[in-house]
């Protein structure tokens, strides 16, 4: 009976554990963390076109403020024949998961082969490019294909990466998408 009572113990404490975990995102760089709360979701201004052969569409706006972040919107269902489409409205955001999008070296062949070169350069030493970010993972009841937009920060070493802040997040929407956070009044665009 006691084994029984300490696994049950133990189950209770870890769904606890689990269900206070949350995703927060910065407002800004100097500003607070914040909850994206349950009724936010991301309108479409227009509708995406996902190429053939591809899963994703990145959305671009080429704003200064968005600071090497990138937001993509995703399909489940890849078709090589034809071009892809997300209709333009409003999706739900069903949940936020963080992301760690780890970037591998390519060699580049050009350079030819060196004899000599300093640590860490080109030797595998030091660390891994990685880009910190978010997948906002949208209700897929008005298009089943539809899964996710993913925004990732700037690619840097991780001691001076980041995730994207909201304000990057919406300055790489530009006019093309509004995430818009329940309870917050949608910011016009300029």
């Amino acid at each position: 009976m006691r084994p029984r009572l300490l696994l049950v113990l133990s189950l209770v404490c870890l769904a606890a554990a689990l269900a206070g975990c949350k995703t927060l995102v910065r407002e800004s760089v100097p500003g607070d963390w914040v909850e994206v709360p349950p009724g936010s979701a991301v309108r479409f201004n227009r509708p995406i076109e996902i190429s053939p052969g591809r899963a994703r569409a990145f959305l671009t706006t080429g704003s200064a403020l968005a600071e090497g972040t990138s937001c993509a919107v995703e399909v489940r269902r890849i078709d090589h024949e034809k071009p892809q489409a997300v209709a333009a409205g409003t999706y739900q955001i069903t949940r936020v998961q963080n992301d760690l999008a780890l970037v591998s070296k390519v060699d580049d062949p050009s350079r030819g082969a060196v004899r000599f070169q300093l640590a860490g350069h080109g030797d595998s030493g030091g660390s891994q490019m990685v880009r910190f970010g978010y997948h906002f993972w949208l209700d897929d009841g008005q298009d089943p294909n539809l899964m996710r937009m993913t925004c990732l920060g700037r690619l840097d070493d991780p001691a001076y990466t980041r995730p994207p802040t909201l304000e990057e997040i919406r300055a790489v929407l530009g006019d093309q998408a509004t995430l818009e956070l329940a309870g917050q009044p949608v910011e016009p665009k300029p």
